[in-house]
Formats: structure tokens, sequence, C-alpha cells
């Protein structure tokens, strides 16, 4: 499966990284921990669909 994610860090230093189509977003203290974050939260939302 492939999905566009956007990863930027706030303005309070936090890394957000967002799946876009499906309006997924996390927030982690590197961008590795966001991403990580945010496919533990994609998997869920995945589950919640079918």
């Amino acid at each position: 499966m492939k999905f566009e994610v956007e990863v930027y860090k706030n303005e309070v230093g936090e890394w957000v990284a967002t799946a876009v189509e499906h309006d997924v977003t996390a927030t982690g203290r590197t961008e590795k921990e966001a991403l990580a974050i945010l496919m533990e939260k994609l998997s869920a939302h995945f589950k919640k669909s079918s």
C-alpha cells in the first residue's frame, strides 16, 4: 500500500507526520518517532475501516 505523508517540525519543536488522504496525524520528538507512531495509528485506522 502506498500513501502520501507530510513531515515537518512545528513551532514547538515537535515532528509532525500526516497521512494526507487518510487524515491521520502523529507527533514525536524525532522524525523517525513521528513516522513510527503514524504507522501505528494508520494500522488502527485501517482495522476500524474494515
